[in-house]
């Protein structure tokens, strides 16, 4: 057994959440900056659908590719991609037993399934917030979703994944009065919530 909680029903929802962010996106915004270094929100969508298909091939069991290269895909075929890729997912973690297998990442350690899905439910949650911000969307963000992501985050992103780089984090910001969860997420992310 794995001593990470089940976070499926949030993986999901987080799914869910980005083909409705994603929807939501029109052409004038695709090359707009995001919250996320060195993306815009073009270059946003394409790690976005490449880290959902990645996560569902976790599901199946498939050593992911240590290339981090994510294809470009057209904007009109965005949603459809991150609702197929939702699909594969949610098939694919279906098995109580996806959760205990071990798999290898490309940097050389070994995590449970459950381990991998907390840590792909930060990863896509996260982007669909920089997705929001960037697209003044952050009203599509469900409050509760993006607190059982900051409980998770906090549970699982270790103090030596941080550097002035930010790769693969930033060191947290300081979140401002009444945040919501998503900017406290966004805080503890590394990024500044309200710009």
């Amino acid at each position: 057994m794995t001593d990470t909680p089940d976070y499926r029903l949030q993986l999901f929802l987080s799914y869910d959440e980005a083909v409705g962010l994603s929807d939501a996106v029109n052409s004038t915004q695709l090359h707009d900056p995001t919250p996320c270094p060195g993306m815009d929100v073009s270059a946003l969508l394409d790690h976005l659908i490449w880290a959902a298909r990645r996560t569902a091939g976790l599901g199946r069991g498939e050593t992911p590719s240590p290339d981090l290269t994510a294809p470009h895909i057209e904007l009109d075929d965005v949603t459809s991609a991150i609702r197929v890729a939702a699909s594969e997912s949610k098939e694919a973690w279906g098995d109580d037993a996806s959760l205990t297998r071990v798999i290898t990442m490309p940097w050389g350690e070994e995590y449970s399934g459950a381990a991998l899905v907390a840590m792909y439910l930060v990863e896509l949650a996260t982007h669909s917030w920089d997705l929001a911000f960037a697209t003044g969307t952050t009203g599509l963000l469900d409050e509760q979703l993006g607190a059982d992501v900051l409980a998770c985050a906090k549970a699982t992103i270790r103090s030596e994944y941080r550097n002035a780089e930010g790769n693969p984090f930033g060191p947290e910001v300081e979140p401002p009065a009444e945040a919501t969860s998503w900017e406290q997420l966004a805080a503890f992310m590394g990024r500044a919530p309200r710009g």
